[in-house]
């Protein structure tokens, strides 16, 4: 019988190094000895870093001076390629061996948009444009060579002047007031991944890809072998990066807020809005079952004041900008996606991106007089919010690929406390 292939392998023809204008081209594959490519819901851009060891001295050969770029395609055998085009903008942490023989070094990447953003200020105002066409015309005004892959519709009007700001700083701008028509938390993200930009509520990721979800599944009995079948979807470590924090939730008004909006131009106040976590934390998309992770006695202790008060401001003269009557959610959603979070290591895979959701199978910590059983509570899906491609130079040749992944279960719960 054949032996399986390891499931770590991917296939990487090479790694380009070349000039800024694109010349000089170099495969620098076999002086990389490992790299990570990462993807997050929180950046803007891809980035990298490789590490290499190598002496021929390439610093001085390209030569290199921090602008070069840096052309990458990857692919797990039988899966979707993804191709990276990098701008290396530092060599960090350049140390040779004592004999002059070899040298290592950290070349750090981010993607071209990025030193765009960083090579230019600009002055606009932006009159009554939905927040979605008002991020389109940023993008285009920059002269952005990545697309928006992923575009969530908005309502209300982005009424506002930017002076000698970065394009990416107006888009934090138009990410943090922009309101969804369908979504009540209005959590967007503008983030971008091997496919492009996309500009989408967390929500609206969830309720879309959580259909799809693979299952990864830890079995700490299970042993490789070459003469049986390899699951290459096997959880190879994990561990819990935080699992509740009552205090922030009720500090950050996560358990109960309280926004008032203010009328600068008339002097009246206008409506109060409110979140209540007990009636109000099942209105948002869920990974998985609706259940509230705290229990209906927390909830009534903590809920009797707001733990967080905001005064906003409106013009009655000026377009509505519909932010006002979110922001209470928007809040609380995103301390219910930071109440469970995971790090999870698994072989890689070049089919996944940031955002996807994923169905982990965790096992009860138990004795040996006992079959062991999935939890009950902590298992089930996650949305993946940073996804780090980790691929190490192999003895055999070739690279091994493995994903790095911190997932969150945005609150809800396998069961209710009580």
């Amino acid at each position: 019988m054949s032996q399986p292939k390891d499931p770590a392998h991917v296939e990487i023809s090479k790694i380009e190094m070349t000039t800024f204008s694109g010349g000089n081209p170099r495969d620098i594959k076999n002086i990389v000895h490992s790299f990570d490519i990462f993807e997050s819901l929180d950046n803007y851009t891809v980035t990298a870093d490789f590490y290499m060891a190598e002496g021929a001295d390439l610093q001085h050969l390209m030569p290199m001076g921090g602008e070069e770029m840096i052309n990458i395609t990857l692919q797990t055998p039988g899966k979707a390629s993804i191709t990276y085009k990098f701008f290396v903008h530092t060599i960090e942490g350049m140390k040779s061996n004592d004999q002059a023989m070899l040298k290592t070094y950290r070349i750090s990447c981010c993607t071209k948009d990025f030193l765009l953003n960083a090579s230019q200020k600009y002055t606009k105002r932006y009159t009554e444009m939905k927040y979605d066409a008002a991020l389109q015309a940023v993008l285009t005004d920059m002269g952005a060579e990545e697309s928006i892959q992923e575009l969530e519709p908005t309502i209300g009007k982005f009424d506002y002047v930017v002076n000698n700001v970065r394009p990416f700083q107006t888009i934090s701008l138009i990410k943090e007031r922009a309101v969804s028509p369908d979504n009540k938390s209005c959590s967007y993200v503008f983030y971008q991944d091997n496919k492009g930009y996309n500009f989408q509520t967390i929500e609206k990721i969830i309720k879309d890809r959580k259909g799809g979800a693979v299952e990864f599944k830890y079995n700490p009995g299970q042993r490789l072998n070459p003469y049986e079948s390899v699951n290459y979807r096997n959880i190879l470590h994990y561990e819990t990066l935080g699992q509740g924090n009552s205090v922030r939730k009720v500090q950050a008004g996560g358990q109960k807020n309280q926004v008032r909006e203010f009328d600068f131009h008339r002097g009246t106040y206008y409506k109060k809005e409110e979140y209540v976590n007990q009636s109000d934390q099942g209105s948002f998309a869920h990974t998985d079952d609706n259940n509230d992770f705290n229990s209906g006695d927390f909830n009534g202790f903590t809920q009797k004041l707001p733990g967080r008060t905001l005064m906003t401001i409106k013009d009655a003269t000026r377009p509505d900008m519909k932010h006002n009557e979110k922001i209470h959610y928007q809040r609380a959603f995103r301390e219910k996606l930071i109440q469970h979070q995971l790090r999870v290591r698994v072989y890689g895979d070049t089919n996944f991106r940031v955002g996807d959701v994923v169905k982990l199978v965790i096992p009860e910590i138990t004795g040996v007089s006992r079959p062991v059983e999935q939890q009950e509570i902590f298992s089930e899906k996650y949305i993946i919010t940073n996804l780090k491609h980790r691929c190490n130079a192999s003895r055999a040749g070739g690279f091994e690929h493995f994903m790095i992944m911190d997932v969150s279960k945005t609150g809800n719960y396998g069961r209710p406390l009580g």
